[in-house]
């Protein structure tokens, strides 16, 4: 059951994360946020965060596709300073920094989790960091009421 409760979440995430990716925001904007709860019928309450920062395609980090690089040309300008990938590990952790800042700040914005929580899982994966966590004290009956959980 907690299996089917966390698989759902993930879903809602990543369907919120593909309605999100039409957006027109370029590179270097805001990370969109994405934060879906689900009180569990013995009170437990669960989350899911979300931190989505809209990566560049391969074509502008500077990496030339198929044999002519496109109507661009194949120059070296087309991306990153200097043609130098971006540092992967670099970007994972200021990415999981910003992601565990803006959570904190959320949970203490909507009230969630009032003692805190405990980290389930969490997962990396390029520019989207995902956090998934548990409160530590169960639902009250307002608690019911503020996060309803979606009809499945």
């Amino acid at each position: 059951m907690k299996n089917k409760i966390l698989i759902s979440l993930t879903v809602a995430t990543l369907s919120i994360t593909a309605c999100s990716s039409n957006s027109p925001k370029k590179h270097g904007g805001m990370p969109t946020e994405v934060f879906v709860t689900h009180i569990k019928p013995d009170g437990s309450k669960v989350f899911n965060y979300s931190l989505i920062k809209k990566m560049p395609s391969q074509g502008q980090m500077g990496k030339g596709r198929g044999k002519g690089g496109g109507m661009h040309g194949g120059g070296m300008g087309g991306g990153m300073k200097g043609g130098k990938k971006p540092d992967m590990s670099k970007m994972k952790a200021k990415m999981e920094e910003k992601a565990n800042k803006k959570l904190n700040l959320k949970l203490a914005e909507t009230g969630y989790c009032r003692e805190g929580f405990m980290e389930l899982d969490s997962f990396f994966e390029r520019g989207h960091v995902t956090i998934k966590g548990e409160c530590n004290e169960t639902a009250t009956v307002q608690d019911k009421k503020t996060f309803p959980n979606s009809e499945e």
